[in-house]
């Protein structure tokens, strides 16, 4: 077991590669606060961002470290993650047999897991774009305040391709099966009122930046019994952990699938060319 790290410069040691500008780690008292930093990419993550992320927060929960007792999430810039970066992934390539299910097992699922499971409460302020994996690593944190910017969607079908990073099973969760299908199914864009309502966050926070109100809100949880708070979000999250890690295995295989088809390089084409795609079904 490697010494507890209690300085920023020690937990960035712990990232895979070390520290790096797109992800910022700032810590204020004891709350950790992790800032995606690729607005020129609308903070896309990358595998490799989604695999340094999750290396991190497993250690923070199960290391125990000392200086931090709950976590904030934002990103910079006008948005807060527009999902999977697809121009990095090589998207319009055509990977070998088995290739995206293993990349989305290292990346981007181990990295909702991670915050699935993480026992320290972890808050995410949300402006502009929350897509696809971008929301998803919302919906696993405990706290979504959402700035009147934010705009959330599951743009999946619209590109060709199954849903993945846990949306499957998080997504209605949430706000119920028959609202989670209109998103998945149809693409649609909600807007942060009705997100509001649907109970897809947790708070509407006037203006454009919601990181105020969320590093508060994780203040206030760093500063209370976290002992009590963390046995709290396992009992409430034992349960669906399983299914989320069975449900993102299923996810990976239909993406795998569904990657293959005329209709996936459509989307993407169309995605790229700035267009309505013309699905065919094939």
């Amino acid at each position: 077991m490697p010494e507890v790290p209690d300085t920023i410069q020690e937990m960035e040691q712990i990232l895979p590669g070390g520290s790096s500008p797109d992800l910022r780690l700032n810590l204020q008292g004891s709350t950790l606060h992790i800032e995606l930093n690729r607005p020129h990419r609308g903070n896309a993550l990358r595998s490799v961002d989604c695999a340094r992320l999750a290396t991190l927060i497993d250690h923070l929960g199960t290391a125990e470290v000392p200086s931090v007792r709950a976590v904030l999430l934002s990103g910079e810039g006008r948005h807060f993650c527009t999902g999977g970066d697809l121009e990095a992934a090589g998207a319009q390539s055509s990977p070998r047999i088995g290739h995206l299910q293993r990349s989305l097992r290292r990346g981007a699922a181990r990295l909702v897991q991670s915050l699935w499971d993480c026992p320290l409460p972890v808050v995410a302020a949300v402006n502009g774009r929350a897509m696809g994996l971008g929301l998803h690593v919302a919906l696993a944190s405990d706290f979504i305040f959402a700035a009147g910017s934010a705009r959330l969607s599951e743009p999946f079908s619209q590109r060709g391709f199954a849903v993945d990073s846990g949306g499957s099973l998080l997504l209605p969760l949430r706000i119920g099966l028959a609202r989670a299908t209109d998103m998945l199914m149809r693409g649609g864009i909600v807007d942060a009122a009705t997100a509001a309502r649907w109970g897809l966050v947790t708070e509407v926070v006037p203006g454009d930046d919601a990181v105020q109100v969320a590093r508060q809100r994780a203040d206030e949880l760093a500063a209370g019994p976290t002992v009590a708070i963390g046995e709290t979000k396992q009992l409430m999250r034992s349960a669906a952990s399983a299914q989320l890690a069975a449900a993102m295995d299923r996810e990976a295989r239909s993406v795998e699938l569904t990657i293959r088809s005329r209709d996936f390089k459509e989307g993407i084409a169309a995605f790229g060319e700035k267009r309505q795609p013309q699905f065919t079904g094939s």
